[in-house]
């Protein structure tokens, strides 16, 4: 049973497009002072907000981990049995938009039903098409207080308007995107720039 059981895991990791690399015992909470490690390690831990299809949301500029944040999230509910799909948001929104062409737009959202957290990755980056904002919100919609999201954004949803072209549309995606959701706000320095300049920074002066 234990051999198989983790047959599936396995499979389930494979599926979910989710890096390899990026755990929580890797990421440097230290950095991000704004997110507490106690709080992304009770979502990892407590299945409760997957049950009623709550969601995560996570803000910040880019660079900052928001995207390794919520793979290690998503690893961490793949290890305890959870089914995960993390994709960029322009990608499944381009899928989405490819399966109404086809009539097949509602089998193409019953598919991803099969995943407890579907995990949308740089939402600010979708352009503001109104075939794309629309099946974007028809997804979310579809999921609202059944399967849970989590989102990655580099704008506040004060910004939203700029995605979604419609202003109902944007009100409407929003208030059911909060209604049950953990907000993280990572709005410190980029990761990468301070590695950057850690690296390109003189050496330190040798004192007697």
């Amino acid at each position: 049973m234990a051999e198989r059981a983790a047959r599936r895991i396995a499979r389930h990791r494979a599926e979910s497009g989710l890096s390899p690399d990026k755990r929580l015992s890797s990421f440097e909470f230290a950095a991000v002072p704004s997110v507490s490690k106690a709080q992304v390690t009770a979502l990892s831990e407590g299945h409760e907000w997957l049950e009623r299809g709550a969601n995560v949301m996570l803000f910040g500029p880019p660079g900052v981990g928001k995207s390794h944040l919520v793979c290690a999230l998503g690893h961490a509910l793949i290890d305890v049995g959870r089914r995960v799909l993390f994709t960029r948001c322009s990608d499944l929104v381009q899928r989405l938009q490819a399966a109404r062409r086809d009539l097949r737009l509602p089998q193409e959202l019953a598919k991803l039903d099969r995943f407890d957290l579907l995990i949308l990755d740089d939402l600010s980056y979708v352009r503001r098409d109104q075939a794309e904002t629309s099946v974007l919100f028809e997804l979310i919609a579809e999921r609202y207080e059944r399967k849970s999201l989590a989102i990655t954004a580099n704008t506040p949803f004060s910004k939203w308007g700029e995605v979604f072209v419609n202003p109902a549309m944007t009100l409407a995606a929003v208030d059911r995107l909060v209604h049950h959701a953990t907000i993280l706000e990572m709005n410190v320095e980029s990761y990468r720039r301070r590695a950057a300049q850690a690296e390109h920074a003189p050496p330190a002066r040798k004192t007697r």
